[in-house]
């Protein structure tokens, strides 16, 4: 073992100490440090967020947003021009002419970064933070009063889809006349210009505003362990209050001695999970193939997302079934897909495609440095920081030699699909029908502008979410704003398909435009699947 060397004159009285326990100490001292500053934050943090701030330091906060923009957004300016995007952050600063909350200063900025129409830039507002005896409280009270509801907004309106509480007389169609008082519609007027969708779709906006309902009812409400409803069912008004809801604990049972435990089909039902990608929350999987025939001649692929699972294995094992039972038609549900893994979508394609291919540009990045400082430690925790910090001289590297300038004089980062690839052996070759609507978003639109080039698919829904031709995405490091501290993502890449259509700032469109209507969606009804399955049994008895 080696130690320190001092003099022996100066070690008499002094204890050596072996060089493995220093850097123990070194390694320690760092998490140490955040768990001290975890501990004394909170209080302070929020403190902070109910005071103003002065008129100099937002200011410094619109010329931080403007800067970092210009310096990491390498798409900045393609649905709106740099003289528009100037003229409203000038806005901004004139309506600046006294101190306010980060609250106040959000909603005059927000609009400002959602004008820029790239739906993965996002300014969050500033939430409070949580002790963690309330949270340990909060969990053990159970479900909370917005999540025993799952609720959609369709048409101006907010309804039910599905009640989870222990009040069974709300059933799927009630509408939310109000919460607490606070109409739903008051929620959606005051946060609806601080998001947006890529480019100018809107079918984006009603599915976006259903997903963040929750979040926005407790950033004004805050968080409450009972809510007063008011639904309208039937033409009449209900009125209730809904409490945190104590999840019921299924009861053991104990099994005979005698009893052989079947281990063999628990390991493969955790197997399946890892490969498919399972969801505990909602019990449901990343990837899912069904048959809607007999004789299996129809297929459905459900991918919810391009996050979760083992893909490569998923889609070998996935196309190697259709191989076998010679399935003929397959519909590929991307239906409320906000994408994930380009690497997956890539794959994807790779099974649906009887051709070598390039799907995508590289992407484009503004500078050879602009991925250093935030993809690293994007979207980890703080206490894992030490770990990333002994790999981020490799990240450096990798990501340098990823990135050259091209001859227009434009920094491109290489991507797994921006390279030629071959199509898969066993890819599939019958006809294909893809679902899509305006929750497809991100790597999923990636997914489905690659196969609006193939004769053979059919698109059956509504435009997407996502832009035809690009998303910029890749990265998504989040910036805090040095003085109101709200959140800021930005997406770094510009990833572009290499099939491209000249209608700028929009989705990709349905051959068969079917859209539900209010009474299809809480009626579990599937227009467009039923519009698919009529089409094959016609086909099939002509």
């Amino acid at each position: 073992m080696l130690y320190l060397k001092f003099k022996k004159k100066h070690t008499k009285h002094l204890k050596i100490t072996p060089i493995k326990t220093v850097l123990k100490f070194v390694f320690i001292l760092p998490f140490v440090a955040l768990l001290l500053v975890g501990c004394t934050s909170v209080a302070e943090y929020n403190q902070k967020l109910d005071k103003t701030i002065s008129k100099e330091k937002l200011l410094a906060d619109v010329d931080y947003v403007q800067h970092k923009l210009e310096k990491l957004h390498p798409s900045l300016y393609t649905y709106i021009s740099k003289e528009a995007f100037n003229q409203k952050l000038d806005s901004v600063r004139m309506a600046i002419d006294k101190p306010l909350t980060s609250k106040e200063f959000f909603f005059l900025i927000g609009p400002v970064i959602a004008s820029v129409r790239q739906g993965h830039m996002v300014l969050s507002p500033p939430f409070k933070k949580t002790e963690k005896t309330e949270l340990s409280r909060l969990t053990k009270l159970g479900a909370g009063p917005l999540s025993q509801f799952d609720l959609e907004w369709i048409n101006y309106k907010l309804y039910v889809v599905k009640n989870k509480s222990n009040l069974k007389g709300i059933t799927a169609g009630a509408e939310v006349i109000s919460i607490n008082q606070v109409p739903p519609q008051n929620i959606y007027n005051k946060f609806r210009n601080t998001y947006s969708s890529d480019g100018y779709n809107t079918t984006y906006i009603p599915r976006g505003f259903s997903k963040r309902f929750s979040t926005y009812f407790t950033y004004e409400m805050g968080i409450n362990d009972s809510l007063a409803y008011v639904f309208k069912q039937n033409d009449s008004l209900i009125s209730c209050v809904i409490h945190r809801q104590v999840l019921e604990k299924k009861a053991k049972v104990k099994s005979p001695v005698t009893e052989v435990p079947k281990l063999k089909p628990v390991i493969e039902d955790k197997k399946k999970q890892r490969i498919y990608g399972y969801d505990v929350t909602t019990k449901t999987y990343s990837k899912n193939l069904s048959f809607v025939a007999k004789d299996s001649s129809i297929a459905v692929l459900k991918v919810k997302d391009f996050s979760k699972g083992k893909f490569r294995k998923g889609y070998k094992e996935i196309f190697s079934t259709l191989q076998q039972k010679e399935v003929k038609t397959l519909i590929l549900d991307l239906r409320n897909n906000p994408g994930g893994r380009v690497a997956e979508s890539v794959e994807l394609y790779s099974y649906l495609t009887d051709k070598d291919f390039v799907m995508l540009q590289s992407a484009i990045v503004t500078s050879k440095t602009s991925l250093w400082k935030l993809g690293l430690f994007n979207k980890i925790p703080v206490v894992t920081y030490p770990f990333a910090a002994a790999f981020y001289p490799f990240y450096i590297g990798f990501s340098t030699l990823r990135t050259k300038k091209n001859q227009q004089g434009v920094y491109t980062y290489s991507l797994v699909g921006s390279k030629k690839r071959k199509f898969q052996s066993n890819h599939f070759s019958g006809k294909v029908y893809v679902l899509i609507n305006g929750g497809s978003f991100s790597a999923s639109c990636l997914l489905a502008s690659s196969l609006k080039s193939n004769p053979n698919i059919t698109f059956v829904g509504e435009e997407t979410g996502g832009g035809f031709n690009a998303t910029v995405a890749g990265l998504l490091p989040v910036l805090t704003l040095p003085n109101s501290k709200l959140p800021l993502r930005i997406g770094l890449m510009d990833v572009r398909t290499t099939n491209q259509t000249e209608v700028i700032g929009h989705g990709i469109y349905p051959d068969k435009e079917i859209i539900p209507t209010l009474s299809d969606r809480l009626e579990n009804k599937d227009p467009e699947m039923d519009w698919i399955l009529k089409e094959c049994s016609s086909k099939n008895t002509q």
